[in-house]
């Protein structure tokens, strides 16, 4: 039996969620695209998660800001070359914590969930229920902000919950519930630009780990 850990990898770059991939170099399924995936080692690895960093030593890439498992799935017709069974990981990556490398491509997710690109095995199903995992618990905890720097504006941080749920959220609704949890640290700093300088902010080591007690909706709700 084959059995692999993959990665569902996050990132935001211009204002859009994107996916990790690479391209199969060999069959089955050459030439499409491919989660960053290992098989487990039982010498290598003492456990599931020294096969997740392994997948990102290897290929060089740096150790996610996040990790979680998602789900774990196996079936005997997943891969043509046999019964195979994964534990698939949800892995975001902080803003500029990532560089578009040789071999590896981050793809804009609604290009992946719309079928514009060919993906390889069931890795498709595996995004899904990755992005179906990060949206719901962008309603009740601060997951996203692991996908921003180690300093944001509260702009910056709605944003990303916006762009994570893919509705607009209520600004001043939004902010009364992220400053009532009390986990944001002011830097003293400004973030500069066309418009008028906004205060940047850290999360608190604690925060990143909070649970909301009412679920977030957009502005419709």
């Amino acid at each position: 039996m084959i059995t692999t850990i993959d990665a569902v990898s996050f990132r935001v770059e211009n204002s859009k969620l994107q996916v990790l991939f690479y391209r199969r170099p060999c069959e089955p399924f050459v030439d499409n695209y491919a989660l960053p995936s290992t098989q487990m080692d039982e010498v290598q690895d003492c456990s599931l998660e020294d096969a997740l960093l392994r997948i990102f030593n290897h290929y060089k890439l740096p150790t996610p800001a996040f990790s979680e498992q998602v789900v774990t799935l196996g079936s005997h017709d997943r891969d043509p070359r046999g019964w195979s069974a994964s534990v698939v990981y949800l892995c975001l990556f902080a803003e500029g914590q990532t560089q578009d490398e040789l071999g590896w491509q981050w793809i804009d997710i609604d290009k992946v969930l719309n079928g514009e690109i060919n993906i390889a095995f069931d890795h498709l199903h595996l995004v899904e229920q990755a992005i179906s995992r990060i949206r719901m618990k962008s309603r009740y905890s601060m997951l996203p902000v692991h996908l921003l720097g180690e300093t944001f504006t509260l702009t910056e941080l709605q944003q990303v919950f916006e762009l994570i749920l893919g509705c607009p959220l209520n600004r001043a609704a939004f902010r009364r519930r992220i400053n009532r949890a009390d986990i944001l640290h002011d830097t003293g700093m400004m973030r500069k630009g066309n418009q008028r300088p906004a205060a940047l902010y850290q999360i608190s080591p604690e925060g990143a780990d909070i649970l909301f007690d009412q679920l977030m909706y957009g502005c419709a709700q």
